[in-house]
């Protein structure tokens, strides 16, 4: 079984180390490289980490495309890292390795899942890409499990002095934007005070290390929120900016954010072509939710269509496809 690698070597013939090359790249970057000309640059979400990816990646690896998994300024490491990055540094640190590796691939697309998605369309507008991936966007916190007392955390950020920003935090609960029991099963134990007590004591080839490379950082502080708000205010202002191909994919039961945000997305891109597939077996975190082999094949159609030559067609329309009865093939590590 494939296996990626904190530094893959391509065998290029221009760039033999490309990891290395990237501009700000991070030991947990992951690499894949196939020999193709086609790159498929895929964006983790605030406080996740690229193993959130990797199982797409894969499986776009598998189809002959080479796959750069980027982490965001603040992540895998220590909590503090977090808190000391915001959202102009995301923002930067994605629009500087897409600059870089737009000019050594033919083609280059952008992917991110729930905030790494807004900075996939946030990216476009300063980058040339040849497609956008958007899964589960995040605009708007309404998804079924988000408590009506979500209203104080705003609150809070509006009002709370801005040193109170770094001692209040939203912890992400039960079912932890999973809807498969034994990936839910995992991020509960990674999750408990416990672990995260005698994780550091632990080797890390232990079953029961779970380092933040794995699992994220399973709070939210105010600080964050407020740089993730300031990004959906900014990203809102540039979206009609925004004319490369998208796709779009969100779960209809996605717990933490509605569909409502992805049609607000395709309402407001100035893209020809955009399409959105609704899964109905998952919930927030579509890239390892039970239906993560469908992201994966929607979205290696959608690189296909658009690196290999077609017909003339009429793409000035808006798809939606619903995507029901998916097999749930054996499940990987959940992140």
């Amino acid at each position: 079984m494939f296996t990626p690698t904190k530094y893959m070597t391509p065998n290029f013939e221009t760039d033999a180390k490309l990891p290395m090359k990237v501009p700000g790249a991070a030991e947990t970057d992951l690499f894949m490289p196939a020999k193709s000309r086609t790159l498929a640059y895929l964006i983790h979400g605030v406080t996740g980490t690229p193993a959130e990816m990797k199982y797409v990646g894969r499986k776009l690896w598998q189809s002959g495309y080479d796959v750069y998994l980027p982490t965001l300024p603040g992540h895998c490491a220590k909590i503090r890292d977090l808190l000391r990055s915001n959202e102009q540094d995301w923002v930067e640190h994605v629009v500087k390795q897409l600059s870089f590796l737009r000019t050594r691939y033919t083609h280059v697309f952008a992917a991110g899942l729930s905030a790494g998605a807004l900075l996939a369309l946030k990216a476009s507008t300063r980058v040339q890409l040849d497609g956008i991936g958007v899964f589960s966007p995040t605009f708007f916190y309404d998804g079924w499990n988000v408590p009506r007392t979500r209203i104080l955390l705003d609150l809070a950020i509006r009002w709370f002095p801005r040193p109170l920003h770094y001692v209040f935090f939203h912890f992400d609960g039960f079912p932890y934007g999973i809807k498969h029991p034994a990936l839910q099963a995992r991020l509960r134990a990674a999750y408990n005070p416990m672990n995260r007590v005698l994780n550091p004591f632990r080797k890390r080839t232990s079953p029961r290390h779970y380092s933040s490379e794995a699992v994220g950082y399973p709070i939210f502080f105010l600080k964050t929120l407020a740089d993730l708000d300031r990004l959906y205010a900014v990203l809102k202002a540039d979206l009609a900016k925004i004319t490369a191909p998208t796709l779009v994919l969100q779960a209809s039961e996605d717990d933490f954010t509605s569909v409502r945000n992805s049609e607000f997305v395709l309402s407001q891109i100035a893209s020809a072509e955009k399409k959105l597939v609704l899964l109905d077996d998952s919930y927030h975190v579509i890239t390892v939710d039970r239906q993560r082999d469908v992201v994966a094949k929607e979205l290696q159609k959608f690189i296909a269509a658009h690196t290999n030559p077609r017909p003339a067609t009429d793409l000035s329309v808006c798809t939606t496809v619903r995507l029901t009865g998916c097999p749930d093939e054996e499940l990987l590590s959940p992140v």
